[in-house]
């Protein structure tokens, strides 16, 4: 799996977006941990994925629930500020196209949507 393009894709698609973001809004809810925690968990999914001995559609989709949810909770603490559109176009395309790359079944539509809130 390209682990490294993806990082990098969350590096600059998503991170710096959010960081440009509070750097032009002195009200941003949101802080720079909170950007670390969601960079943390994208990472972290990536390497769960990397890490899939034999990855199965069930295993690869729990994976994917799982960062989900978890960005569900952070988004959620931050009063729903954190995962904003262009940010949330990015994130569910690289959970997606990371999965499928794994080896996950093609999809039909966007996988990280039964679970989604942002």
């Amino acid at each position: 799996m390209k682990t490294e393009l993806y990082k990098k894709q969350v590096k600059e698609n998503v991170v710096a977006a959010m960081l440009d973001y509070m750097s032009e809004d002195e009200d941003c809810d949101y802080s720079k941990k909170d950007v670390q925690k969601c960079e943390s968990l994208l990472l972290e999914y990536l390497d769960k994925l990397d890490n899939l001995a034999n990855p199965t559609d069930e295993s690869i989709m729990a994976q994917v629930k799982d960062v989900v949810l978890a960005l569900n909770t952070l988004n959620d603490e931050t009063d729903c500020s954190l995962i904003e559109t262009g940010e949330r176009e990015e994130i569910w395309q690289i959970i997606q196209d990371s999965a499928v790359e794994c080896g996950l079944s093609s999809p039909a539509g966007d996988i990280t949507e039964e679970w989604r809130e942002w």
